[in-house]
């Protein structure tokens, strides 16, 4: 018999395979309140890797990109040396503190010259050379270079830590998530469209809302839900939820339904579907766990802000920074492969437009479930079994938060 001539109903069971994080409701406190904002910062924001770039944007010596870390308030200087090493920089001039280079990308011959008084420093950050440096009371240029920050390549990405001294290297910090994904054809994919929208919401809410589909029936019935929810699987429960630290995987369940007229025409074309069943398997270990014929895409989480939606012909990397505690900023990023034709583009274009959509609708309700916390007029949360990643999140929040005050009551 054909295994997907009958779908199986995901079980239930996931939250029972993790009983430290327990099944009773949980305090809403993490998701509001500006001391707890505080604390995160500290214990959870600032010693975390931040994703913000790829190595195919600086593949010359010389080429570069500034970029933001919006929760931290840092510009940034990303380049790549003549030795060929990435190196990264607070896009400070250290004579006054405009930003050593203007420009958002591009190629230097060698020196980032500020606009304002004309200092320049090397590309390995080095000053070298202040206009009219006599007239300046003993500067010593050897200890006035552009101030670095950690910086790491992990599969093509390029990882920045805003810690001043990291307290896990990069690799440390993606740990065995970062291991059972690296063989990923994640350079395959060198085409990418970006978005980004600005939501009056806890930066944990937005994690939250992609991070279960207990709600899909409801609130996704006409997009993500007739693949979802179809066929077996009435409530659209997850195929999988891996936990591994403070990271975890969800791994979706979709079944080959009926798609629209344009649908169709799109996912014939596309080299990037991704809402249809039976898609590759021949996967690393950390990604469809289960090699299910019913799998379609790995949510992979690497806490606390970066997540990457994995399918068989495309990803998505979610960026989510806080910018206080009720307030955040999200990035999706789209990787696909080139567009051998116009019809493969076609079909990349519609389901990107489908996933945003998703992601709209999802968005929707965050700003209301914070208006109901900020008021208190929510206290706690209960989670369904398929919402284990949700618990997860907030365990992993409230036990790093009560080791940071601990630390800190015996400094």
């Amino acid at each position: 018999m054909n295994e997907m001539a009958k779908p199986p109903v995901p079980d239930l069971g996931l939250t029972q395979r993790y009983p430290d994080i327990g099944t009773g409701p949980v305090d809403t406190a993490i998701y509001h309140e500006p001391a707890v904002y505080a604390k995160e910062l500290e214990a959870i924001l600032r010693p975390s890797w931040y994703m913000i770039g790829r190595v195919e944007q600086i593949l010359r010596a010389g080429d570069f990109f500034t970029c933001e870390l919006p929760t931290f308030g840092y510009e940034l200087l990303i380049c790549r040396d003549r030795q060929g090493n990435v190196n990264g920089f607070h896009n400070v001039c250290t004579h006054r503190g405009n930003v050593a280079e203007h420009r958002r990308e591009g190629h230097s011959a060698g020196l980032f010259t500020c606009r304002f008084h004309g200092w320049s420093f090397d590309l390995e950050g080095n000053l070298k050379r202040i206009r009219d440096e006599e007239g300046f009371f003993g500067c010593d240029k050897k200890k006035m270079g552009l101030r670095r920050i950690a910086t790491g390549v992990w599969q093509g990405f390029i990882f920045v830590c805003p810690a001043e001294e990291p307290a896990q290297s990069l690799e440390e910090w993606l740990g065995e998530q970062g291991a059972d994904t690296a063989d990923y054809p994640w350079g395959q994919c060198t085409q990418s469209y970006q978005w980004e929208c600005e939501i009056a919401c806890n930066w944990k809410l937005v994690n939250d809302s992609p991070a279960e589909v207990y709600h899909i029936p409801v609130l996704h019935p006409n997009s993500a839900a007739p693949t979802m929810m179809a066929s077996g699987n009435p409530m659209g429960r997850l195929l999988d939820v891996r936990i591994r630290g403070n990271h975890r995987t969800n791994s979706h369940y979709s079944v080959a339904g009926e798609p629209k007229p344009v649908q169709k025409l799109a996912y014939f074309h596309a080299a990037a579907a991704q809402n249809v069943a039976g898609a590759a398997r021949d996967y690393p270990p950390g990604i469809n766990p289960t090699r299910s014929p019913f799998w379609t895409v790995d949510l992979i989480m690497f806490f606390p802000t970066l997540s990457f939606t994995l399918s068989a012909g495309m990803y998505t990397a979610h960026q989510v920074w806080p910018l206080g505690p009720n307030r955040s900023l999200y990035r999706q990023r789209v990787f696909v492969q080139p567009a051998r034709t116009a019809a493969e583009r076609f079909g990349q274009e519609n389901t990107m437009v489908e996933f945003r959509d998703v992601v709209m609708e999802d968005f929707s309700t965050l700003e209301r479930i914070q208006r109901a916390l900020d008021s208190g007029q929510i206290r706690e949360f209960h989670y369904h079994d398929h919402e284990l990643a949700l618990r997860h999140q907030h365990h992993v929040v409230t036990k790093t938060l009560a080791a940071y005050d601990r630390e800190q009551a015996a400094a």
